[in-house]
């Protein structure tokens, strides 16, 4: 199958074996509520990390998935992180989603269940970048059960991604300023400063490409030309010289937040 020869290109032949058999046991855990399985994220569009990368899963569901389910399913992710080898599961992201989700226009007022390989499962309302992942899934998702994905999401105009964008940014990250724990963490760092690369390229181009191919565009012309080094230590993490960047990183956060016309309210730290 296609989706085989995909996942095993991006991934390998144990990610996709994995994938394949989380799949099966969804099904087993969901019963008819199942409608489909799909790969997102950077499997989906040939920029898995096998070192860094999570593995991003959307779950399509005919119905919200109710307290008996999310206990299915939360035993089931237990099982999973058993399975032994390279402990993919510990690496899944995925979200529980409601298919009338997927073909609605805009963002949902909807709240999902959701698997976070930081935070474990939480149910978060869906926001801003709920577009954003509809634009990935039907350009890039790969299906593992169900109808095609292209089939089922509904199509994200240019300016719907735009309006997004400067929402992901507006709603997630500049709160992210008044708190900066998390970048604390050099993983994090570099997730930030790669998501700032992508938000900036879309924003001057129009066009939603993947995170690396973002940090290539930002290094190839001078308008982002103070922030080469904070991004080329981002491509090259975990490799390399990996000073902690928290300063670099909330700054660059805070000019793209005044790129984008968003504002930032935190001074630097």
């Amino acid at each position: 199958m296609e989706s085989n020869a995909r996942l095993t290109k991006a991934g390998g032949p144990a990610v996709s074996a994995f994938l394949a058999t989380a799949s099966a046991a969804w099904r087993s855990a969901l019963g008819r509520n199942l409608s489909g399985v799909y790969v997102s994220g950077s499997l989906s569009t040939g920029a898995f990390n096998l070192r860094t990368s999570d593995i991003d899963v959307l779950v399509a569901t005919r119905a919200q998935t109710d307290a008996a389910a999310t206990e299915r399913i939360a035993e089931l992710h237990l099982a999973m992180l058993g399975w032994g080898g390279e402990r993919w599961a510990e690496r899944l992201e995925v979200l529980f989603t409601p298919v009338k989700a997927l073909r609605s226009h805009g963002v949902p007022d909807l709240e999902i269940l959701e698997l976070h390989p930081d935070e474990g499962f939480k149910v978060e309302r869906l926001g801003a970048d709920f577009i954003i992942q509809k634009r990935m899934l039907r350009e890039h998702g790969i299906t593992l059960f169900g109808p095609k994905i292209a089939r089922i999401v509904a199509p994200v105009t240019a300016d719907e991604l735009r309006e997004a964008v400067l929402g992901n940014l507006r709603d997630w990250w500049r709160p992210q300023l008044e708190f900066p724990g998390q970048f604390l963490k050099r993983g994090y760092q570099t997730y930030a400063v790669l998501t700032m690369c992508r938000a900036l390229c879309l924003l001057a181009t129009g066009d939603l490409v993947t995170k690396p191919e973002a940090a290539a565009w930002a290094l190839r012309g001078p308008y982002l030309d103070v922030w080469h080094p904070l991004i080329e230590s981002a491509i090259a993490y975990p490799g390399g010289a990996q000073p902690d960047e928290r300063r670099a990183t909330l700054d660059f956060i805070r000019f793209t937040l005044d790129e984008a016309g968003v504002g930032h309210s935190a001074p630097s730290s």
